[in-house]
């Protein structure tokens, strides 16, 4: 079981394993939040504590909804606004750096994506993956 905490320490975020890999996404929402994704389906997480939600309304149809944390105003995690959607997205800087060390770290071009103008359903990257290092040492 791995665990980790928003800054006040008001929400907990439970996951019985580590991602298989995290994103570093470029794109507006994921920049301004400061998320950091590992992937899990939803029955293979918990979150106690209050949360918010936050879904973008600049959007013509929003799919996501992030959950912060009302206090500190962390980012924990998002979900699908659609139902039956059976992957989520954990903030793993939530977690601490060295549980994640080493495990390979993608960077999606989130800046570059369309609404389905691009048909080859492959992601586009603005860096090569890499082993995650902490930003900083500890």
């Amino acid at each position: 079981m791995i665990e980790g905490r928003c800054a006040c320490g008001d929400v907990t975020v439970s996951a019985a394993r580590l991602p298989d890999y995290l994103n570093r996404c470029n794109c507006t929402l994921c920049r301004r939040t400061g998320g950091m994704w590992g992937y899990y389906a939803p029955d293979e997480v918990t979150i106690t504590g209050e949360t918010r939600r936050f879904v973008r309304g600049d959007l013509a149809k929003a799919c996501l909804a992030t959950l912060f944390c009302p206090n500190c105003g962390n980012t924990v995690a998002w979900v699908s606004t659609e139902p039956g959607y059976d992957r989520m997205g954990v903030n793993m800087r939530l977690f601490e750096p060295g549980l994640l060390t080493g495990i390979e770290t993608r960077f999606p071009d989130g800046l570059s994506w369309t609404d389905g103008d691009d048909d080859s359903g492959e992601a586009r990257y603005y860096a090569p993956p890499s082993p995650y290092q902490p930003d900083l040492a500890p």
